[in-house]
């Protein structure tokens, strides 16, 4: 193998070895806070989400993970978004430490009618948005905040 070669293959395995690596990035992205207007709903969070899936679902799909209960929510149109992974709590071995405290259901003025958290499960956070009528919609990204915008 070459110097060159050698020298690359320390430098990749040897930055992930050895000692511990604290980091003020936690893990998955942490929710920290859900903020509803009438056309749009706000997600901040305390990193950048990796993954950000969204799209309408019929009413039926509307359920909590992990039990199956359905989330009733008032709505004619039912968005559903998913931020993989990501979590409304800091798991530190026994310890879980809430980082979102607000309330799991949440009303607007309408076209955007309620907002529910539905899934917060295996790294899976997910929020089902009530809409008075389907619509086109938009998700933005900026840093840590995801905005899904109406109309």
């Amino acid at each position: 193998m070459s110097r060159l070669a050698v020298a690359l293959l320390l430098v990749v395995f040897g930055s992930g070895c050895g000692g511990s690596h604290d980091s003020a990035e936690p893990q998955n992205p942490l929710l920290t806070g859900v903020k509803v207007e009438a056309t749009s709903v706000t997600f901040e969070f305390k990193s950048k989400p990796q993954s950000v899936t969204s799209g309408y679902q019929p009413r039926s799909r509307i359920a909590e993970s992990g039990s199956g209960a359905p989330v009733p929510l008032k709505a004619t149109a039912l968005l559903v978004i998913h931020f993989f992974p990501a979590a409304s709590a800091d798991i530190q071995g026994e310890q879980v430490i809430p980082t979102y405290t607000g309330p799991k259901r949440l009303s607007g003025p309408g076209p955007v009618l309620e907002t529910a958290k539905t899934s917060d499960f295996e790294a899976d956070l997910a929020w089902a948005i009530g809409v008075a009528r389907r619509m086109p919609f938009h998700v933005s990204q900026d840093g840590a905040t995801v905005t899904v915008r109406f109309g």
